[in-house]
């Protein structure tokens, strides 16, 4: 909703403005349309010259593309980082991905405390819808926690995969690609450096885990993070839902994986049984929207690839750097059939009630994700000649902000990439979206009409 106010001067966070009118939109509409103007803005820097490598030219649309699957923390590619871009654009590409992984509230928040400045309950807000947290108080506290953890994490991944990559390429090459991959695995984000991804590390067990470890804390979600951490004696609900999922779709994901590509010669084949269990460990955790591979996507049995799809259609947790539907969401799914069965009008979890209106935000945060996506793929595919089973692959990884891909990425047509583009930006705002259309106070449950039941 937008509301004209008249006012003499105004502060928050994008600084201090005097004027006698200024639009004052609601702290959702505040991130949405600033993803929008970093996406931009991203975009416009990569195609500055010196961003690509000699002889490398961007397109507009490629622009638009990195810049949205670097800021949502997707990784899909349309060009290869590693040879396209020269340094200054891959460091401009791991801005990005910094950015959208700390979502960019965070860091103007940084900003304006850095100068000084006061935060507005407006920010706080926004804020508060950043981090998907219950009240804006003890936001900014909250918000400087994130970046202390953030920054912790990936300083400890880059040191532990220096010491891999140590012995592997040059000194400073080394060390770039340890802060990369490190920042780019705890923000989910999946862009990388090397050109075949992971694929020559499929048997080395400490960078596998390495990712794994970095790809599952930035997945967990901040709040999740902060309660570990701090050793809560009394983990809340919601912590203790978020570890039960997680912990049942990673060990669900490895079985089901391992089984389905045991004897696949284009996969896990030819590993050791060991090995076998690693890789299938690494392909369960990277759909939790982080998007490396250590073995060919499109070399996977279709059976593995709908797994992986609905691996990533469910995604990370709340207020971390991953996307998806959410874990929790999926988990009061699974409540609500399980009451059904029981008989109860209610959903229950650890000896708690879920308040009704979260149901039914679960509800909606499941079906109008799978309609668009369901309308996005049908329509790349009347026009697309590429297999189905890749398109609906590609436009779930973009929705759940994965990055993983068959390989048809560069193929698409312009249209293909501009409606992926859509899902990556849908993905990563989710509900925020429903913003946009303004609803009066009045308007809201202000007729309660008799009930009258349908067949199921």
């Amino acid at each position: 909703m937008l509301i004209i106010r008249d006012t003499g001067k105004s502060t928050s966070i994008f600084g201090s403005v005097n004027h006698e009118r200024h639009i004052m939109f609601k702290p959702a509409q505040i991130i949405l349309l600033g993803y929008i103007t970093v996406i931009l803005l991203g975009s416009f820097i990569l195609m500055l010259p010196g961003m690509t490598a000699p002889g490398k030219d961007l397109t507009f649309i490629d622009a638009i593309f990195t810049s949205t699957s670097a800021i949502c923390v997707t990784g899909l590619i349309v060009v290869d980082t590693a040879t396209f871009f020269s340094f200054w654009g891959q460091i401009v590409i791991l801005f990005l991905i910094q950015c959208g992984g700390l979502g960019y509230m965070t860091l103007t928040t940084l900003i304006a405390i850095g100068l000084g400045r006061r935060i507005e309950y407006r920010d706080r807000l926004a804020l508060k819808q950043t981090f998907s947290l219950e009240t804006p108080g003890g936001v900014v506290r909250f918000t400087l926690n994130v970046l202390k953890y953030t920054f912790t994490f990936e300083a400890v991944g880059a040191f532990l995969l220096l010491l891999n990559f140590i012995g592997r390429y040059p000194l400073p090459k080394a060390v770039f690609a340890s802060i990369f991959h490190s920042v780019s695995a705890f923000c989910n984000a999946g862009f990388s450096i090397f050109s075949n991804n992971f694929e020559n590390y499929v048997q080395n067990p400490l960078v596998n885990l390495i990712l794994c470890f970095l790809i599952i804390s930035g997945g967990l979600g901040f709040m999740v993070l902060k309660e570990i951490i701090n050793e809560h004696r009394i983990l809340t609900l919601h912590c203790k839902v978020v570890i039960r999922v997680t912990v049942l779709l990673l060990l669900a994901g490895t079985l089901l994986i391992l089984f389905f590509e045991w004897d696949n010669p284009n996969t896990i084949g030819p590993l050791s049984p060991g090995y076998k269990i690693m890789t299938s460990f690494f392909h369960a955790v990277t759909p939790r929207t982080a998007g490396f591979n250590t073995i060919p996507i499109s070399s996977m049995r279709s059976i593995t690839l709908f797994i992986v799809i609905f691996l990533m259609f469910i995604g990370a947790s709340p207020g971390g750097t991953g996307g998806g539907i959410k874990t929790t969401t999926f988990a009061l799914l699974l409540g609500v059939v399980k009451g059904v069965a029981q008989e109860k009008h209610r959903v229950e979890y650890f000896h708690r009630r879920i308040p009704n209106e979260i149901v039914y935000r679960a509800v909606a945060q499941t079906v109008l994700p799978f309609l668009l996506v369901s309308v996005i793929s049908i329509i790349i595919m009347s026009y697309q000649p590429n297999n189905p089973t890749q398109i609906i692959f590609e436009v779930f990884s973009a929705f759940g902000t994965v990055g993983l891909s068959t390989g048809i990425t560069p193929t698409l047509f312009s249209l293909s990439k501009f409606l992926l583009v859509i899902m990556m930006y849908y993905g990563k705002v989710g509900l925020l979206g429903l913003a946009i259309y303004p609803v009066k106070k009045d308007e809201k449950e202000c007729i309660l009409y008799p009930e009258e039941g349908v067949q199921l």
